[in-house]
């Protein structure tokens, strides 16, 4: 049986090797297979697959292997053999929709990264025969041993992959709770009077911190600024603690519970209009007084004793970012959470629409935290002249139906929904 393991020489006719290439192909030179009956091709795709995107290849690599690899048998992964396939050129440019050049640079930079060999023919053309049993007897094309004994480290690579991204995940928690305590604290230094003089520092800094978060691409990179706005968030509350010792600060809090320090706020402050006027335009309905009232089986939703989102909800973060372009201008973070749409609308989203802090807790202890939000990015949407005395007015109707039970945004959700996906609405969730 005749195999192509190459020598130091390089093949006669055309191939250009560098020294990375030489040295990747004397290292798979020295895999002499698995144990007989141990070979999984699958296994050893599915392991590149996971490490792949970490591994800094061009693009097309792994549609390149994995159809390379359903062209072999297990066997030829085995002692004695060699997992080879050997597709023409043209095939190649074919499947992968490619010109030569592009599948030319692609096969040299898969070489170079070690993902496979290529063994070269004297005449450079790729073949291969097979005999009755179905093993490989000759075979120049595409050596994939590397994937079996790169195998272990694959499964490291995608490993560790998954354990930085969960350590990002954790820091823009963090990140997100300290920019949600600063503004709380900033809402509460408001509300007793002027702000320290060394305040609009700190609010450049902290913008300069969340600026900066957007573009940390590592996990000790994005530690150290998620450690300088926690130092920030600590001078916040110590400034807050210094100008009034006894008003309970928690920026935290419980989920569902309104963070601002006003005692019995009315519900309707002086810059928005009473929930008993009309505060749609001439002719146009009360915020969704043409509602229908729930189906069976979902009056506990409305009911406002109901605390939303303490069970999977049917609305995605993602979707509602989709649904309220106005909202998702205040929203750095490309997957946001539910903790990211709160912040933005009790923080930017509120003092864009003219709703005050009085009427946005009233909203959060009557709606809940998230509903609260949905219900305001939904007033985002509606144009400019739809207002008759104004945005904040219109969202204190819709608390006040939700303070008797009245509200159901149902129909809002789906009216945007047809606008945005037209008849592909059909198929999305029906409820906040």
């Amino acid at each position: 049986m005749s195999f192509t393991t190459q020598t130091s020489a390089a093949p006669t006719g055309a191939r250009r090797m560098s020294l990375v290439m030489l040295a990747v192909r004397d290292q798979a030179d020295q895999f002499k297979g698995v144990p007989r009956g141990s070979a999984k091709r699958f296994k050893y795709l599915a392991a590149f697959q996971e490490a792949e995107p970490y591994l800094g290849l061009p693009p097309q690599a792994y549609k390149l292997i994995a159809w390379l690899v359903k062209q072999t048998q297990d066997h030829d992964w085995e002692e004695g053999s060699r997992p080879i396939a050997w597709p023409s050129a043209s095939r190649q440019e074919e499947f992968l929709a490619l010109s030569e050049p592009r599948v030319k640079t692609l096969n040299r930079a898969l070489f170079e990264a070690g993902i496979f060999i290529m063994r070269d023919s004297e005449t450079g053309k790729r073949y291969g025969r097979r005999d009755d049993q179905g093993r490989i007897i000759e075979a120049y094309g595409f050596d994939l041993s590397p994937l079996a004994y790169r195998y272990d480290e694959f499964i490291r690579i995608a490993a560790e992959a998954k354990a930085e991204r969960e350590r990002m995940r954790s820091l823009r928690k963090r990140a997100t709770r300290a920019r949600r305590a600063i503004f709380q604290a900033e809402e509460t230094l408001k509300a007793l009077g002027p702000l320290p003089s060394q305040w609009r520092q700190l609010a450049l800094e902290t913008a300069d911190l969340v600026a900066a978060i957007r573009k940390a691409r590592t996990s000790p990179d994005l530690a150290v600024v998620v450690q300088s706005l926690e130092s920030r968030k600590e001078q916040a509350e110590a400034w807050v603690r210094e100008a009034g010792p006894s008003v309970k600060n928690s920026p935290e809090g419980l989920e569902n519970e309104p963070h601002n320090i006003f005692t019995n706020p009315p519900v309707y402050p002086k810059d928005t209009v009473s929930a008993s006027e009309r505060s749609s335009p001439e002719g146009a309905p009360d915020p969704e007084s043409s509602a229908p009232a729930e189906p069976a089986g979902e009056d506990l939703e409305d009911s406002v004793t109901f605390r939303p989102f303490e069970r999977v909800e049917k609305l995605h973060p993602q979707e509602l970012v989709e649904l309220a372009p106005r909202l998702a201008c205040h929203i750095p973070l490309p997957f946001p959470d539910w903790h990211d749409i709160v912040d933005a609308a009790g923080a930017s989203l509120r003092q864009e629409l003219g709703v005050s802090q009085p009427l946005w807790g009233e909203a959060c202890r009557i709606l809940g935290r998230q509903r609260a939000a949905v219900t305001l990015a939904i007033v985002s949407t509606k144009p400019k002249g739809y207002f008759s005395r104004g945005a904040g007015g219109y969202f204190a109707a819709m608390v006040k139906r939700a303070k008797t039970g009245e509200l159901n945004l149902d129909r809002s959700l789906w009216k945007l929904r047809r606008e945005k996906w037209g008849g592909a609405a059909k198929g999305r969730s029906r409820v906040v």
